[in-house]
């Protein structure tokens, strides 16, 4: 802080670590009040607007924290530190071209260190900048070759891109110097790599050293994948049922609010979805890609993506994102009650403007851009309102195998209802209930892509999906292993094979195990 006032610098001066040391106890309308008195003296300071956007986004206010972090964005960081401090504010926020272009005129060697360049590349990817978070990885592992943080992203990113051998490669580096850190073991047992026995007494050793917790579950996850590609299924089914207890005890998953949004979910009414408004825009039509995770929905969307005019976008979070800001409303789940209870009073124009723009530097400056958020199902009331010509195409598929690959699948803090098989048949059957009531009030609006069908005849289920797009049909779509573009997926691996056959039932080798499932979703199976 400079002023002509040195008295004014130093109330300044005074007010920001005061501030700081608020928000590091978590003291935020303490830290606000500071951080404003700041603001008063001197309106674009960086680093208080940004510890402000923290607190207003604590307080809930989403739209405000928004504005002040793109206030802050306006001015080029001038260290390394209050860069990252503006990055992390911007990918919390959903910023996501913001996030992109303030990184990509600063290079890596600006940043000094691998932990400043790996955490770089972690958020860059989180908001699907895969590529230039290559760069900051790769530039990471250079710069300090044991790094765990720069060697975990390194081979993080390489397996989005398909490098799986120089993936490989990586972990067992990171391994060999770091073998307590977790992550890496369950990156490496996600790539079907041979000499199993080896990597299950390794991890097995650092396994025994930890307790409860995420720790416990990246480990026996880690156990179960490398134990299941073994063919050592009881073994697997074991170290899976810790992985998902473990999981599970960290997550506060409320079963009575999930109830209470699908609830509210189906309150919606043809009238009311049908009433005028939205956004269309000439040049860029969004194709969404819904359904339960691990249903297909990656490899529909790698499909579409191979289409000349389709570029595909990944999963986002651009649709919650102008939720959140149409609401003034932070919220740490794709959709809430909330949100859900304002509807009425909302812009749906802004909305879909505000969607499209944010989607725009996906699509590649192609005339149609996927979005491939499975969870946006929940959305579908606010996609028709406010993106009127969008396409919505959902994904079917086997219960069991959802089921199965939801439990095989650690989603971190996401998908709470996926570790346990009781909390995952009641989200099913609320799920399935809400689709029949977005299919029964929006007749012709989404289009059921089954799985089965997908995998069996790939060239008619492509041609189904570009005709409900209004696109010409192009065979080379269902050519998915020669694309290049990157898959930040649980399916990043599968994909590359192309189109697999052999993915359904494998639930077979877990039957006993999987009764609950297998009662509860008894005549709905394919056979």
């Amino acid at each position: 802080m400079t002023s002509e006032d040195p008295a004014s610098a130093t109330r300044a001066r005074r007010h920001f670590e005061r501030g700081e040391s608020y928000l590091t106890g978590g003291q935020f309308d303490a830290a606000g009040v500071c951080f404003e008195s700041v603001l008063a003296e001197y309106p674009q300071h960086q680093p208080s607007l940004l510890h402000m956007s923290t607190v207003r986004m604590h307080a809930g206010r989403f739209a405000q924290a928004h504005q002040l972090s793109a206030l802050a964005a306006q001015q080029k960081p001038d260290t390394p530190e209050a860069a990252l401090l503006l990055l992390r504010q911007l990918v919390r926020l959903g910023q996501s071209a913001a996030a992109i272009e303030l990184c990509r005129p600063l290079p890596p060697p600006w940043w000094q260190t691998a932990h400043s360049m790996a955490a770089v590349a972690q958020q860059l990817s989180r908001v699907g900048g895969h590529e230039l978070a290559r760069q900051f990885a790769r530039a990471a592992a250079i710069k300090d070759p044991r790094h765990p943080s720069a060697l975990y992203m390194h081979a993080h990113l390489e397996v989005f891109f398909g490098e799986i051998q120089r993936a490989v490669d990586v972990l067992e580096r990171c391994i060999k110097h770091h073998d307590d850190v977790v992550d890496p073991h369950w990156l490496l047992s996600r790539l079907r790599q041979p000499k199993i026995s080896p990597r299950i007494d390794r991890i097995r050793r650092v396994l025994a050293r930890v307790g409860p917790g995420e720790d416990q579950a990246y480990l026996a996850y880690a156990l179960h994948n490398e134990y299941h590609e073994a063919k050592d299924y009881p073994r697997a089914w074991a170290a899976l049922e810790l992985g998902c207890k473990a999981q599970r005890g960290t997550l506060n998953y409320d079963v009575a609010a999930q109830r209470e949004l699908f609830q509210q979910l189906q309150q919606w009414r043809a009238p009311e979805l049908g009433a005028q408004g939205g956004w269309i825009d000439p040049e860029l039509t969004p194709i969404f890609v819904v359904g339960h995770f691990r249903s297909g929905t990656t490899l529909v969307e790698r499909i579409l993506g191979g289409h000349s005019q389709i570029s595909a976008g990944g999963e986002t979070q651009e649709l919650p994102t102008q939720l959140r800001l149409a609401t003034d409303h932070s919220s740490a789940d794709v959709l809430d009650t909330h949100i859900l209870g304002v509807r009425g009073q909302l812009d749906y124009q802004q909305i879909g403007r505000g969607y499209v723009d944010g989607m725009r530097w996906r699509s590649r400056n192609r005339p149609f851009v996927t979005d491939k958020l499975p969870s946006n199902s929940l959305n579908i009331g606010f996609i028709v309102k406010s993106l009127p010509n969008a396409r919505i195409i959902h994904v079917v598929r086997d219960p069991i195998d959802i089921g199965l690959s939801n439990l095989r699948t650690l989603f971190g803090q996401g998908c709470g209802y996926s570790y346990d098989q009781h909390e995952f048949i009641e989200y099913y059957r609320m799920h399935e209930a809400m689709m029949a009531h977005w299919h029964a009030e929006l007749p012709g609006r989404i289009l059921d892509i089954q799985y089965q069908d997908l995998v069996a005849t790939p060239l008619a289920a492509a041609q189904k999906m570009t005709d409900f797009c209004g696109l010409p049909f192009e065979a080379s779509m269902i050519e998915i292993e020669k694309s290049k573009d990157p898959v930040a997926t649980a399916s990043s691996v599968l994909v590359r094979d192309g189109i697999r056959r052999d993915r359904s039932r494998l639930w077979g080798h877990y039957e006993q195990q999987l009764k609950p499932m297998v009662d509860a979703f008894a005549g709905q199976t394919p056979s």
